[in-house]
């Protein structure tokens, strides 16, 4: 077995990737949850992919995802009919001294409910279930209508979108929008605490992604937390629909 280490993905490897997270989805009943999109690492040297091979053949691969310098996400998978050999232990060893060195506290392992194997292993090494997170996608067809009661300011940066409203000058909302080759990812959506209740938050939504459909993006996606009940209520009244349900896992 070979362990290849990168912080950048072929497009060989970008789609040995997709098969092998394809193929698990099937065998395990799930939508397959991956991260392939290193433009998204706010440390970008970081070497984020571990691929283990079988001579040519990808057999298991990981990948690290690190929206600030303080936490990283830890996604992956094994071929069904290689698993319990000990290859997503060995790349997630590999990848841990890296995270050490860059002095990465918080580390989540994602996975998706139906994943057995996976929780079996994460239990084994005594993680625990810290968040749930459901995976929202808009739903074109709803046309989002603003009513144009906010001021909307935004910048790029990379493949990065910041986003902030007013009304009569007082900041109200912001967020980001993660731009990658096929999608756009809504995330860190807040309303000012002060300004909550006066269909802010509504208003801001709207107008962002208003801005994000005239950069014909083929799917726009966000995650709420599976307790923010209010939230997950506003984004479904506008247009968003779960498509999965993702469980965040804290190493020891």
């Amino acid at each position: 077995m070979n362990i290849f280490v990168t912080n950048r993905l072929t497009s060989n490897q970008y789609h040995e990737a997709m098969e092998l997270t394809e193929q698990c989805a099937k065998a395990d009943g799930t939508h397959g949850v991956s991260f392939l999109e290193q433009e998204l690492n706010e440390i970008e040297e970081f070497p984020c992919f571990y691929m283990m091979y079988d001579g040519s053949r990808l057999v298991s691969y990981l990948s690290v995802f690190i929206p600030d310098e303080s936490q990283c996400e830890i996604y992956g998978g094994t071929l069904p009919e290689e698993r319990g050999k000990g290859y997503f232990k060995r790349l997630l060893s590999e990848a841990l001294g890296h995270i050490r060195e860059y002095g990465i506290e918080k580390k989540l392992v994602v996975t998706e409910p139906g994943c057995k194997d996976m929780e079996e292993y994460l239990i084994k090494i005594n993680s625990k279930l810290e968040d749930t997170d459901y995976l929202m996608a808009y739903d074109k067809s709803a046309k989002p209508k603003p009513q144009n009661s906010l001021k909307m300011t935004h910048h790029k940066d990379n493949n990065t979108e910041y986003y902030e409203t007013y009304k009569d000058g007082q900041k109200v909302g912001s967020c980001k929008v993660e731009f990658t080759r096929t999608q756009a990812v809504i995330y860190d959506f807040m309303v000012e605490e002060s300004e909550r209740g006066k269909g802010y938050g509504t208003e801001t939504l709207l107008l962002i992604l208003n801005n994000i459909l005239e950069n014909d993006a083929d799917k726009i996606l966000l995650h709420v937390n599976g307790a923010n009940t209010v939230a997950h209520v506003m984004y479904s009244h506008h247009g968003f629909v779960e498509e999965q349900k993702i469980d965040y896992w804290r190493l020891p």
